[in-house]
């Protein structure tokens, strides 16, 4: 049996109770509406899984000999929970109505994989850390609906999640600065009130997180802004690759007021205490306009002065201030500048990650999440293995050096081409070390349990076989982008490894078809997986050509010609944006369909 994350204490018992139509959802006095709320999360489970109507009540003794699910709570630790399965029936006990809420999603857990018959057991079951968030981009070319962002919450709080965050650089609807969202389709106050509701009812913070010093690009490369930018000549930047040129002039007056008249009116939309305010990769600083000051107090304090006035300002709105730890470590003497009730959130991606970042800030006296990432951006399939990886030594770094949570990162540069549902094995694997770190490292079993808990795939083997598809990944979307518009050559690339990695990107898209008609829980990343195996394939078959020339792509693929490549390309893009339009905006599409326009074009005009 598998549960993520893995209980802390598990003892397994001889019997079997079965639930029957008669089965009652028994709420005990202890439970208030709150709690009702939840339960009807597990009726309708049970009636989707099982197809079992059962009714919830409330009472005391009249029931007692009565098959039922019976929740309570008792005094004690916040998000503990006591769960017990024998002949008597289900009982769970939660240290308040969090505590009860994770109980319940273990036993929805539990019954996607016993059905009706459940095993005796009793599980006491408690968090190691007691941040554990998800860190979901919603700026760098697709926002997600409404709806999709709600179903994400409901996926986070299954696997106990407790803080959300969406990044945001210039995709909300900020009142006088309609120039920087016109064309994205942003987010809007309604939304996030509606989002911040949704999630307090599912246990988890939706904390906000908004760019205010660097990543700042779509804002300064507007008439109204660009006069704020470090350096000059923003609107020369490539279409995509905005890596340069989004850093605010530290030294002028109005950047501290543009970054003020956001967060007034952000902060108010959030019932959260705490506000990421970011302030991380502010490459240009003291290059440009601030260069004179800057070889006079150095960049480090030109930093810090910056980012103390942001703290002070958000801090005066009563809220504990975050932020990307990242600069600051570059210059750690000054970490003694920034106000000591500061958390600083520490990253890094790698799956070699060394955790020396979070050893400086643990030996400053510091507080700080560990951030590790899913893998994703600027693929089209998440890295899965390399996440994991990443995930798995991040937080064993964050218990060694007294982390105070873990904050597991989505990102999406180039336009954000990898689903959502790729990102979702890394999620549930972060949320289980974050509760338990001692809890279940070994990867084949995880991706195993993922499949079955998360897809409802019986074979466990879609998230074996995503693996298979992010590892055959020798080319792909981040090269594309950087050939359009760097001009950047590939004859570093090696033909061999992108011939098999063709070979098995073709081969897993195939077993994903096969399998896609068995799973019917989440149909759209489903359709994901398979859109981004044909996207690997058809970049794999473009480098070849690109490289070789056209002989190479027929021996790749049977009679493929540049045209016929190009057309299979066309075909795929349309097959793309459907599924994009389906859980997203329509935000920055046309910049992905641009791309691949381009490529057609050249694979229709090149001789």
């Amino acid at each position: 049996m598998y549960i993520i994350p893995t209980p802390y204490k598990v003892i397994l018992q001889e019997g079997i109770f079965k639930l029957r139509p008669d089965t009652l959802l028994l709420l005990e006095v202890s439970c208030n509406a709150e709690d009702l709320k939840a339960v009807q999360l597990l009726k309708e489970e049970i009636l989707i899984e099982l197809g079992l109507d059962l009714k919830i009540n409330k009472g005391f003794k009249p029931f007692e000999k009565l098959s039922a699910i019976r929740l309570s709570k008792v005094e004690g630790e916040k998000e503990a929970y006591k769960l017990s399965i024998n002949e008597k029936g289900v009982q769970i006990i939660g240290g308040s109505s969090t505590g009860l809420f994770y109980g319940l999603q273990t036993l929805r857990q539990i019954i996607r994989q016993q059905r009706t018959s459940l095993n005796y057991m009793m599980i006491e079951d408690k968090p190691y850390f007691k941040h554990r968030g998800f860190y979901h981009d919603v700026t760098r070319g697709k926002v997600p609906t409404l709806e999709t962002l709600k179903l994400l919450v409901d996926r986070l709080a299954y696997y106990k999640i407790n803080q959300f965050q969406l990044y945001i650089e210039h995709t909300f609807a900020f009142k006088g600065m309609s120039e920087v969202w016109v064309d994205k389709d942003p987010l809007t106050a309604e939304e996030i009130l509606i989002l911040d509701v949704y999630c307090k009812e599912r246990h988890i913070e939706l904390i906000p997180s908004l760019s205010t010093f660097g990543h700042l690009y779509e804002v300064l490369r507007t008439h109204s802004f660009t006069e704020l930018c470090e350096l000059e000549h923003v609107r020369e930047e490539p279409y995509l690759f905005t890596g340069r040129n989004h850093t605010l002039n530290a030294t002028d007056v109005r950047s501290i007021e543009l970054v003020k008249n956001m967060l007034e009116q952000y902060i108010p939309l959030f019932s959260s205490d705490i506000f990421n305010i970011c302030c991380d990769e502010t490459f240009e600083l003291g290059k440009g306009k601030s260069k004179a000051y800057a070889d006079k107090v150095g960049v480090g304090k030109l930093y810090t002065q910056f980012l103390n006035q942001i703290v002070e300002f958000v801090k005066g709105h009563g809220k504990k201030v975050m932020f990307w730890s990242d600069v600051i470590l570059h210059h750690p003497e000054l970490l003694n500048e920034i106000p000591e009730d500061v958390i600083g959130l520490t990253w890094d991606y790698l799956s070699s990650a060394d955790g020396e970042g979070i050893r400086t800030i643990a030996k400053a006296g510091r507080s700080q999440y560990v951030c590790p990432g899913v893998g994703g951006w600027s693929m089209m399939m998440n890295l899965v293995g390399n996440a994991f990886e990443n995930i798995r030594r991040m937080v064993a770094y964050g218990v060694e050096n007294g982390a105070i949570g873990v904050l597991n990162t989505d990102w999406g540069d180039f336009g954000h081409v990898n689903f959502l549902g790729n990102s979702i094995p890394g999620m549930a694997y972060g949320a289980g070390l974050s509760w338990n770190p001692n809890g279940e490292k070994d990867f084949e079993t995880m991706y195993e349990a993922i499949s079955l808990l998360e897809f409802g795939d019986h074979s466990k083997q879609v998230v074996g076989l995503l693996h298979k598809l992010s590892a055959s990944q020798n080319v792909g979307w981040c090269e594309l982008v950087r050939w359009k518009e760097k001009g950047e050559h590939p004859d570093w690339l090696d033909i061999d490894k992108i011939l098999r990695g063709y070979q098995v990107a073709t081969q897993v898209g195939e077993a994903l078809v096969d399998l896609s008609g068995e799973l019917k829980r989440y149909p759209i990343d489903m359709k994901g997986f398979i859109v981004a195996a044909k996207g690997i394939q058809l970049i794999d078959l473009f480098y070849l050509y690109l490289i070789k020339g056209e002989e190479m792509l027929e021996g790749a693929e049977e009679g493929y010609t540049p045209w016929k490549l190009a057309e299979a390309f066309e075909e795929w893009i349309y097959e793309f944006q459907n599924v994009w339009r389906m859980q997203n905006k329509e935000s920055e599409l046309a910049k992905v369909r641009e791309v691949v326009m381009y490529v057609c074009h050249i694979l229709r005009t090149s001789k």
